[in-house]
């Protein structure tokens, strides 16, 4: 009998474990098993679990004023004279290519914004990539999304931010950076900073970085 008894306590402990280990691995309905979302103007919007192999066409437009200087849905301030994006649905801070249907320009970027919430829209562009994709004059145009991963998307990450070092260095230590004129050192200059001038293409993200 006491034999029979431990037997029987072994399994009920090794079944115990087994439905904690499903149970932390997600294997049971759970808060952490359901999909990030948020909800703008009645309509709700599901985060993506994975940027891999998305593609998407659609139009491109792009914002400025009143969003400049506010916090993106990514916790960053908003500066529409750098090169940024936004897409509803995309993971935040994934690359994407860009490219303008009309003119065949090419440009890289990331997401760091929800929007635009508007029907037929797929990304709202930084008004400094909209200058440098040709979509800043008409407002909007015709664009082919694709979302870069992996090693590529590591290496864009990783200049972003020696550029964003060799900015910080330039506003502290200028002369350090007057020997060369390489992409950093263009970079750190402002390159990508654009004229002030021109608008808003239409509604937008909401800027705010209480979205997902």
């Amino acid at each position: 009998m006491i034999w029979r008894s431990g037997v029987e306590c072994v399994k009920f402990f090794l079944l115990l474990a087994l439905v904690l280990s499903l149970a932390g691995c997600g294997f049971f309905f759970s808060e952490k098993n359901k999909r990030k979302s948020y909800v703008i103007k009645g309509k709700r919007y599901y985060i993506l679990a994975s940027a891999n192999g998305f593609r998407e066409k659609g139009l491109a437009s792009w914002y400025g004023e009143p969003f400049h200087g506010r916090r993106t849905a990514s916790g960053e301030v908003y500066d529409m004279d750098k090169i940024s994006a936004a897409h509803k649905t995309l993971p935040l801070q994934t690359w994407v290519e860009v490219r303008n249907l009309d003119n065949n320009r090419t440009m890289t970027l990331r997401i760091n914004d929800r929007g635009p919430f508007v029907p037929g829209r797929v990304i709202d562009l930084s008004r400094a990539a909209a200058r440098e994709l040709g979509v800043y004059n008409p407002g909007l145009a015709k664009v082919h999304l694709k979302a870069v991963t992996g090693r590529r998307a590591k290496q864009l990450t990783a200049v972003e931010r020696a550029n964003q070092g060799l900015a910080l260095l330039a506003l502290t230590k200028p002369g350090l950076m007057a020997v060369g004129d390489d992409g950093g050192t263009r970079l750190a200059r402002g390159r990508n900073t654009a004229p002030s001038a021109g608008g808003d293409a239409g509604d937008s993200g909401p800027g705010s970085s209480a979205l997902p």
